[in-house]
């Protein structure tokens, strides 16, 4: 289990441990290292390890085994590599302990850093509970009361703590208490030392866990006094995790600018496209509407032709009109109205006629009927709304194709033609062209004609010709008069033709 070291462990202020107390710092640190570790691929987090592992020099029964992290199942184990007696001759137990160091020596081309793992026969070791506020004094409450804890005097013993847990609730701590008598320890660091390795901590954990444990018991003026934050691997490593996280923090924000600046250009170009949308949609329907202004008053209501068809196939024989009036009237909706007085035998059923109809709603008399003096007949006046149409049905718009403008071809040069010779014409024929021409000219009486519409204009289209029987009847009726013979002469002008 990771723990927390005191601050001595540390090196760090009572001000920055309970900085990192109150912000609950050290839970968020263990979380985000497990995070971490787990995201690592395998081979670079088995490489950490490796690089942080330090080999172990456990001290039991006469004898120092050397342990040395090594690769086991794809996981990093400690290895038992190397036995020394140290029982004998201290020269030969010394070149012993160097040849089993060699190779570390000869990887590392430097001093060996080993972890001296005491015996547990040789050390004390106990869980105690103290109130939370000995936090940030943790090794002078544990000073004053060594000798409460252990068998020992304070100054005969190497001891370290290292807080397990707390109990917000309660207010309590949880301290994992290690000590070993100081003469045990110094005893150990010379016989190391003498191997030629540099003792970087002393440990009361077996040697599997020994270079992981969070408790040490080497003497802080024995300690290396280089702080972790001044080697240059280490400021290194801490500068690519830095640029690491803020290159993780703005680049997505960055991406999200980039983004947001191309979707803003987007709608900029669909806003623009829209107004030019709803411009041309404005103005199709205005014209729209023009267009269908005039059709929609010709066909709000039937024509005034229809009217008066149907009012006169509805009035009855004995009814005859003197005023017929057809009106519209404005508001808010438009409505048209016809007004009819006259006489008639029977004026009360007329508006039951006229409400009959499939033209006429409303029917109702203006003024009372009055009796023709002397006669059966009744004066009437009476008015009728007429029924609104319903509209066409609407025909979609067509998108007809560019017209496309024919180029005028190019004339050619005129072939003359010979000339041809004209037959005489007899004596009588020069007097009777005047005449024919006369005719010809003489203009049509006027017809009154209502103009149709240009798309409704029919094509023109001669009549077609008569049957053999009755082309000479309809050519000569009865009434009219005779045509000239061919070879008889027409009068002159100012008489009559024929005689």
């Amino acid at each position: 289990m990771a723990v927390i070291a005191d601050s001595t462990s540390f090196r760090s202020s009572p001000y920055a441990k309970s900085l990192v107390r109150r912000l609950r710092l050290a839970p968020f640190w263990r979380w985000w290292k497990r995070e971490l570790a787990a995201a690592m691929p395998e081979k670079l987090r088995n490489a950490l390890e490796r690089r942080r592992a330090r080999p172990v020099l456990a001290f039991d029964a006469g004898a120092a085994t050397l342990w040395r992290p090594a690769q086991a199942n794809g996981r990093l184990a400690m290895r038992e590599v190397a036995r020394i007696h140290l029982d004998g001759d201290p020269q030969v137990v010394a070149s012993a302990g160097r040849n089993a160091l060699a190779p570390i020596a000869v990887a590392t081309g430097a001093v060996p850093k080993v972890i001296v793992a005491l015996s547990p026969r040789t050390s004390l070791r106990k869980t105690l509970t103290l109130p939370l506020v000995l936090e940030d004094h943790l090794q002078q409450s544990l000073a004053y009361d060594l000798d409460r804890h252990t068998p020992f005097k304070p100054d005969e013993l190497y001891f370290d703590a290292a807080i397990i847990d707390r109990d917000s609730a309660r207010n309590t701590l949880r301290v994992d208490l290690a000590a070993a008598r100081r003469a045990i320890v110094d005893t150990a660091l010379r016989q190391a030392e003498s191997f030629g390795a540099r003792v970087v901590g002393v440990s009361v954990d077996p040697p599997a866990v020994a270079s992981s444990s969070a408790l040490n018991l080497l003497p802080p003026e024995r300690r290396s006094s280089q702080r972790a934050w001044t080697r240059w691997d280490v400021v290194l490593l801490s500068a690519l995790l830095a640029l690491g996280v803020l290159i993780a923090m703005f680049l997505p924000i960055w991406q999200k600018r980039v983004q947001a600046i191309d979707l803003v250009q987007q709608v900029e170009q669909a806003r623009s496209r829209a107004t030019v949308s709803d411009a041309l949609r404005t103005e199709l329907e205005r014209r729209v509407g023009d267009y269908n202004f005039a059709l929609e008053r010709k066909y709000a209501f039937p024509g005034t032709l229809q009217v008066l068809d149907d009012i006169t196939r509805i009035l009855p024989d004995d009814t005859w009109l003197t005023q017929l009036e057809v009106h519209t009237m404005r508001g808010k909706d438009a409505q048209r109205e016809i007004t009819l007085r006259g006489e008639s035998a029977n004026a009360g059923r007329l508006v039951s006629l006229l409400e009959d109809s499939k033209l006429f709603t409303q029917a109702a008399p203006r003024s009372p009927t009055t009796k023709i003096q002397p006669g059966p007949g009744e004066i009437f006046d009476v008015s009728a709304h007429v029924k609104p149409l319903p509209p066409p049905a609407p025909l979609p718009i067509e998108m007809l194709p560019p017209r496309q403008v024919a180029r005028p071809a190019t004339p050619k040069p005129a072939t003359p033609t010979p000339p041809v010779a004209q037959p005489a014409k007899p004596a009588n024929a020069a007097n009777a062209a005047p005449a024919k021409s006369e005719n010809a000219q003489a203009p049509a009486p006027a017809v009154p004609t209502r103009s149709a519409p240009a798309h409704a204009a029919p094509p023109s289209v001669p009549p077609p010709p008569l049957p053999a029987a009755q082309s000479d009847v309809d050519a000569n009726p009865p009434n009219a008069a005779p045509a000239p013979a061919a070879d008889q002469p027409e009068a002159p002008d100012g008489e009559e033709a024929g005689g």
